[in-house]
């Protein structure tokens, strides 16, 4: 009965081998998911259908289909394929946040937005921890299970053992190879269902709320720890600053028009702040530590036009300031940077690149078009809307995001761009799960990554440190090597990206 029991399991791990040896199903970290407890499964299946089906038809067709398989395979784990009913209840009540998970993760990569791929993989870790107990509790009723598994602790003593090695496995097949390690990951889940099945530990109760407080408490000093000194005012600079804000910014309402020049060593006179809107006699200014006097006053709308417009607008803006010239910019705004000062139309002494992204893994296709991610594109369109609720403000299918974040590989041609500038890049922790390719760029400094939300980079105490020390010739700190752990055990939880070597180098300015 036990060899006939599992071998179903078995032919799905070689199948899945299979099918990404022959590259018939992408190989990414996550992998090593699709032969792991449910219903971590599920989430990974959700995540490959995402990028790799080219139509709704295509897509509902091959979730029907994967499904199926999934219920018949649940059932035959628990016992037998009469339990069919208890399996397809099981996935039922696990599928709707299962799929917000999915979908948060995927898009997360397509609009380089981190602040929805973290509670994805919350969501997902949440949803692990509860159901995966579940269906190996012997009860007959799925409510029933669910009693058994609360009682018993949520086999906490298995699940977090569990947990840590499918994380482990993620980070090793993300530094290493994901196919040979699918059968680990299989014979990992296999021995958690084997140790579920036996008696709990004792007073289990006591071991989840024993686990749920070690993980308080280290949540707590992890947080705690993220505070950093005031550095020292630089020394006076000579020439101009041009600041420019990123994506959905508008006059004087951007994390970087709050950043303290004067720490730089600039004065008021000395600061200028680029404007989507074209030159101007100036714009309000609101948040800004200094009056803004030239450029006209913009709105979110206006950061949204063509990016060749974007850089002709960089250009016009530069090229009449005093120099030595030293241009800061926020994510969406480096891209803009780079893509003028490699190609030599600004001539800058000094490139300040805060939160800049390497790479735009994703892409997805415009309306209409059937191909790859089109129903990744269409979910992004229907849940714009909801963006505006969290004031992110995100269209899809503007020029800026079609010719940027709608193209994969768009950010790698910007950067592949050979740069003289001297130039400091400094990403947030929270952002590197989202460039599978690596975060560092071809530049001076590569500063440590900021323990800092993305949107508040700007004017943190870590960019004004890391600021000072290039502008002046000064060495960085140390920079704990655990500070890029979080990408390589978190880029599993993402999306499959396309290699890197697939990506075209070719400036976006100068395409068709």
């Amino acid at each position: 009965m036990i060899r006939t029991r599992w071998w179903p399991f078995a032919a799905t791990t070689v199948l899945v081998v299979l099918l990404a040896w022959t590259g018939v199903i992408p190989t990414w970290p996550g992998l090593v998911h699709l032969v792991a407890l449910p219903p971590l499964d599920m989430f990974a299946d959700l995540r490959v259908l995402l990028v790799a089906t080219d139509s709704w038809p295509q897509f509902l067709f091959l979730l029907t289909v994967v499904g199926a398989c999934r219920i018949a395979l649940l059932a035959w784990l628990m016992g037998g394929i009469h339990r069919w009913r208890l399996a397809l209840t099981f996935y039922a009540i696990a599928f709707a946040p299962i799929a917000l998970a999915a979908f948060s993760a995927t898009a997360s990569y397509a609009v380089l937005y981190s602040r929805i791929f973290w509670p994805a993989v919350t969501l997902i870790a949440a949803m692990v921890l509860i159901f995966g107990p579940v269906p190996w509790q012997g009860a007959d009723t799925l409510l029933s299970s669910m009693a058994l598994a609360w009682r018993r602790g949520l086999r906490v003593e298995v699940m977090i053992t569990y947990c840590a090695a499918i994380v482990l496995l993620g980070a090793v097949a993300d530094m290493w190879s994901a196919i040979p390690l699918v059968p680990v990951s299989a014979m990992v889940t296999l021995v958690a269902v084997r140790m579920m099945e036996r008696p709990p530990v004792r007073r289990p109760l006591v071991a989840l709320a024993a686990t749920v407080a070690v993980f308080a408490a280290s949540w707590t000093v992890f947080v705690a720890t993220r505070s950093y000194d005031t550095p020292e005012q630089g020394p006076r600079q000579a020439g101009s600053l041009l600041i420019l804000s990123g994506i959905n910014s508008k006059s004087g309402r951007g994390a970087i028009h709050a950043t303290d020049v004067h720490r730089l060593g600039y004065t008021c006179d000395q600061v200028y702040y680029f404007s989507y809107a074209g030159p101007g006699d100036g714009q309000p200014q609101r948040d800004a530590t200094c009056p803004i006097r030239t450029g006209a006053p913009y709105e979110p709308g206006d950061t949204q036009v063509a990016f060749a417009r974007q850089v002709d607008l960089f250009v016009e803006q530069a090229e009449p300031l005093p120099r030595p010239l030293v241009v800061a910019a926020h994510s969406h705004a480096a891209w803009v940077v780079w893509d003028a000062v490699a190609a030599g139309r600004v001539e800058a002494d000094a490139l300040l690149l805060v939160g800049p992204f390497a790479s735009t893994p994703l892409g997805y296709p415009p309306p209409g078009v059937r191909a790859p991610r089109a129903v990744l594109g269409d979910l992004l369109r229907w849940a714009a809307p909801i963006t505006d609720l969290i004031h992110f403000n995100f269209d899809p299918d503007t020029p800026a995001a079609r010719d940027l974040l709608a193209t994969a590989g768009a950010a790698e041609a910007i950067f592949a761009q050979p740069m003289d500038a001297p130039a400091l890049s400094l990403t947030s922790t929270t952002d590197p799960p989202l460039m599978p390719h690596g975060r560092r760029l071809n530049v001076e400094r590569n500063g440590c990554p900021a323990r800092v939300a993305h949107p508040h980079l700007p004017k943190s105490p870590q960019f004004e440190d890391a600021a000072i020390r290039f502008l002046n010739l000064r060495p960085p700190p140390p920079c704990p090597v655990w500070r890029d752990w979080g990408a390589v055990l978190a880029q599993p939880f993402g999306p499959p990206t396309p290699p890197h070597a697939d990506v075209a180098h070719e400036p976006l300015t100068t395409r068709p």
